[in-house]
């Protein structure tokens, strides 16, 4: 069990821009605990080391030494390749999950990683 002061966080709003016209203007940043923060880095240390083996090479986010440029670098290089066969095409779909995580339920979220056990 993690004590309540730990877990007590202080949201505050960011300007993204010099002028704002709207709540999307601006960026949430929470401020917690000293502690937490060193506790979740543990955490983290220990999760990485398990999940590397099990996550696909094509993904980029959330990697150390991975960045969108090397995403969009490999996905372009993909489809010039497949390209060069004479009679293919490609077809892309891009998703944009910017706010995916608002949408996350924690219990499917624990149950999902404790399979990865």
């Amino acid at each position: 069990m993690v004590p309540t002061c730990f877990k007590t966080t202080t949201i505050v709003p960011v300007p993204k821009k010099p002028t704002m016209s709207c709540l999307n203007d601006y960026r949430p940043i929470a401020l917690t605990s000293i502690i937490m923060k060193c506790f979740k880095r543990l955490v983290m240390r220990h999760i990485k080391t398990q999940l590397p083996p099990s996550l696909d090479l094509l993904q980029f986010a959330y990697r150390p030494n991975r960045s969108t440029d090397d995403a969009i670098s490999t996905t372009l290089h993909l489809a010039l390749t497949h390209l060069e066969k004479k009679g293919t095409y490609v077809r892309m779909l891009f998703i944009d999950f910017s706010s995916a995580f608002n949408t996350i339920v924690p219990q499917h979220l624990i149950g999902k990683l404790s399979l990865l056990a």
